[in-house]
This record gives C-alpha cells, sequence and structure tokens, in this order.
C-alpha cells in the first residue's frame, strides 16, 4: 500500500521544482534559438567537427546531414498522393519469470496497412513461444535478461516488416510503399557479445530486405528525447581551436532538441536533415543504411507535437519520396491528435493484455497438467498472487 500522505513534502517540492524548471527552459529555448540562426554552414561545420566525429570518439552530438541550413524549414501541400501505402508495424512481449510454472518468453507482432486508394486498412499480426533452451537461458547458464528479448522483439519486428512491404509491393508494385515502426530506426542496443552481433546484422538484413522490395524504412519516435541537436549548436558556437576541448562544456545540457523545435517549428513543418556519427550508425553505413533524422510538429499551433523521424540516407535524399513521407505523417498523425493512425492500429493488434498471458499460463499449464506434469509458482510468486488480489 502507497501512502500517499506522507509523500505530501516530496510533492510540493517536485512542483516547485517544474516551475523553476520551465522558467530556466523558456531562456534557454531563446539562447538555442539565437544560436540557431548564427550557425555557420553545413560544410563549415562538418569540417570544424572532423576532430570529433571521426576514429573512437563519442561525441553526443548531431552533424548536418545535407546542404540545407540548419534554420531550414520545409512544408507540404495537399494529401498523399493517391495510392500511397503506408504500413506500421509495432511489438509486444511477456518477458521471461523465473518464479512462473515454466519459463517461456512471448513476442506478438502488429502490423496495418492503409492504402491512400479508399480501400480498407488491412491488419496483421504473428506470434512466437518460445521455450527452447537456448532461447530462454543465456550462456552463464541464467535465464535471458529482459533487454535481451527487447533485443529479439525488434529484430522480429523488422522482419515482419520486410514480409508486409514484400506483400503490399505485390498487391500495388507501382505504389509509393513507406514502412513505419515505432520507435528509433538507428540499432538502439550496446553491442556486447557474439549474438547482439547476430541480432544488429540480422536488423540490418531486413532494412536491405525492405529496400529490396521497393519500401522506405522509418522510425518515428514521439516524444523524442535526447538533445543531439542542441549539443551540435553548441559546438557552432565555439571557435575552431576550442574544438573537442570545450564541447563538454554546452551550458544548455537541460534543454532536449524536442523543447527547442517546439519553439522553432510551425504545424506542419519539418527541419533539415541531421545525422548521428556514432559507432552504431558507422555500422548502418557500412551496410548501405547511415540513418538521418528530422523533426516534425505534426501538432497544432497552441499544441505542438514533435516527433523525429528516422531514415535511411539513399531514401532521405529521395526529395519525392521523403514529400509523400512528409504528408502522409501530417494526414496519419490528424486522425488520432498527434500520432499515426498506422502505428496505433499496429499496437492494438500486438497487445498482449493481462488476461491473454493468464489465459496463455493456464492453456500451458493444463497441457502440461495432460502429459502428467504437476507445475506450480515459485512461493514467492505463489505470495504475490495472493497479495495482488487485495
Amino acid at each position: 500500500m502507497l501512502h500517499i500522505e506522507r509523500l505530501k513534502t516530496d510533492i510540493e517540492a517536485l512542483s516547485r521544482l517544474a516551475v523553476e524548471r520551465q522558467t530556466l527552459r523558456e531562456d534557454d529555448v531563446a539562447r538555442a534559438l539565437r544560436w540557431l540562426a548564427e550557425a555557420p554552414d553545413p560544410a563549415t561545420l562538418r569540417e570544424r567537427l572532423a576532430p570529433v566525429t571521426s576514429g573512437d570518439h563519442d561525441w553526443p552530438g548531431a552533424l548536418p546531414a545535407a546542404d540545407a541550413p540548419l534554420t531550414a524549414r520545409f512544408t507540404v501541400d495537399g494529401d498523399p498522393p493517391h495510392g500511397t501505402v503506408v504500413i506500421g508495424v509495432d511489438g509486444s512481449q511477456v518477458y521471461p519469470d523465473p518464479h512462473a510454472a515454466v519459463l517461456y518468453y512471448l513476442i506478438q507482432i502488429g502490423g496495418l496497412a492503409f492504402s491512400y486508394d479508399g480501400s480498407r486498412p488491412r491488419p496483421y499480426s504473428c506470434e512466437a513461444l518460445h521455450f527452447k533452451d537456448e532461447e530462454v537461458y543465456d550462456a552463464q547458464g541464467y535465464p535471458i535478461s529482459n533487454e535481451r528479448v527487447g533485443m529479439e522483439r525488434l529484430v522480429q519486428e523488422m522482419a515482419y516488416l520486410a514480409a508486409l512491404t514484400a506483400i503490399e509491393h505485390r498487391l500495388a508494385p507501382a505504389a509509393p510503399l513507406l514502412a513505419l515502426t515505432d520507435g528509433p530506426l538507428l540499432w538502439p542496443y550496446v553491442e556486447r557479445s557474439r549474438s547482439d552481433s547476430q541480432a544488429i546484422e540480422a536488423y540490418l538484413d531486413a532494412l536491405t530486405e525492405i529496400r529490396q522490395a521497393g519500401g522506405l524504412p522509418v522510425g518515428y519516435v514521439a516524444r523524442p528525447g535526447g538533445r543531439a541537436l542542441v549539443e551540435l549548436l553548441w559546438a557552432a558556437q565555439l571557435a575552431p581551436e576550442d574544438v573537442p576541448g570545450r564541447l563538454a562544456e554546452n551550458p544548455l545540457r537541460r534543454l532536449t532538441d524536442a523543447a527547442l523545435m517546439a519553439h522553432f517549428l510551425a504545424p506542419g513543418e519539418r527541419s533539415a536533415w541531421f545525422t548521428r556519427p556514432s559507432a552504431t550508425n558507422h555500422r548502418h553505413a557500412g551496410r548501405g543504411h547511415a540513418v538521418w533524422f528530422c523533426y516534425v510538429n505534426v501538432g497544432a499551433a497552441r499544441a505542438p507535437v514533435i516527433a523525429r523521424v528516422e531514415a535511411p540516407e539513399w531514401g532521405a535524399q529521395n526529395a519525392d519520396v521523403i514529400t509523400t513521407l512528409h504528408a502522409v505523417l501530417l494526414h496519419q498523425s490528424q486522425v488520432l491528435n498527434g500520432y499515426p493512425y498506422v502505428l496505433a492500429r499496429a499496437h492494438e493488434e500486438a497487445l498482449v493484455t493481462t488476461a491473454d498471458k493468464a489465459a496463455l499460463d493456464s492453456e500451458i499449464q493444463r497441457h502440461l497438467f495432460a502429459q502428467g506434469i504437476l507445475v506450480r509458482p515459485s512461493e514467492k510468486a505463489q505470495q504475490k498472487a495472493i497479495l495482488g488480489k487485495r
């Protein structure tokens, strides 16, 4: 039981801190907007930052990906081209529980294909139960981590997106085809082992399959965190001789890119393209899928909604494809007040509810009992189940 009354002092302090942070954020945004207006051209910035964007440096900032000035803002007129197909994919999972009656994990992927031709949206889904020893135990014999399950889910999501892209391409070979995933396109996990390396290679294979099927893979990040662009703007303020020595002194470390873009982009506008000079992105580039990103305001005048949109370099450089993507994101987000319709529906198809998990556990135990195997959860799990009914 949570005694909220004991937290009254902390809650009041939290509220005061939130007000202070909002005031400081407004000052930070004003300064960042000045930096944005004063930024040198992209070529100059790339040259200035060359010492920290090659070799073993791990600078967290962004680089201009193309030649458009940092202050560039792009708009799009009209609806998406007739016949355009946009696919959304999302996934969910049941993590392995060492205290459950049996050890397994479940991954379910949902998808939706939406055609701009008046036809009904086409839902898709698939699921996989993982229970073999090599799936649920790591090399040391411990149950695999939730992070590892998340990594496997991401690989399966992209593989499923590739499969749906191939299906939809066969249905409409000439249609522009956009393949959206909920989250970043750039691989988000740290590579620590051989199995991690195999996972990222499988992920990159799926990106290649999407391209070969005529689709553009796109990562849509709602409420993005991070300040890669703010770091770039600070670097732009430094004299060349102060790079890299003063990069860590950025006074705007409380400010995120999204907060800045909420004041910079008008509704419907998107920013210029940027890229991350990270080791992971170099890995992507080695397979032909270096990731670029931009920001899009899919909200309204009084309620900006900033999303980070990630696409491979080969797609981001295609002006016609990006114009179509821009129009699709604005249209899709208007339906649900700032979030793409296809991703929301894909989430519905993928969701595994508490009732679903309970039904799955019951069915597993029923089949085990039919085989003469009596299993039960650990004592800890039984006690938690009793307390959970209070």
